[in-house]
């Protein structure tokens, strides 16, 4: 269910407005011009500016001595 509503979430912004760019278009566009070498550092800045926010939140979690499993 969540791969359907992220296509149809990326669909609509595709089609209705293309810009300015949300960062999944952009990585879209890059691809459709310019292949995987193009598209490939945008996705690799994505992923790391997403894997530090978790780490961020995490770290925040375990200060506040909130559990996970609570």
């Amino acid at each position: 269910m969540m791969w359907a509503r992220g296509i149809s979430e990326f669909g609509a912004i595709v089609m209705l407005t293309y810009n300015p760019k949300v960062t999944s278009v952009l990585i879209y566009d890059r691809f459709t011009t310019g292949g995987l070498n193009e598209a490939l550092p945008v996705a690799v800045v994505l992923i790391w500016i997403s894997i530090i926010f978790f780490i961020f939140l995490r770290t925040l979690q375990k200060e506040r001595g909130v559990s996970a499993r609570n």
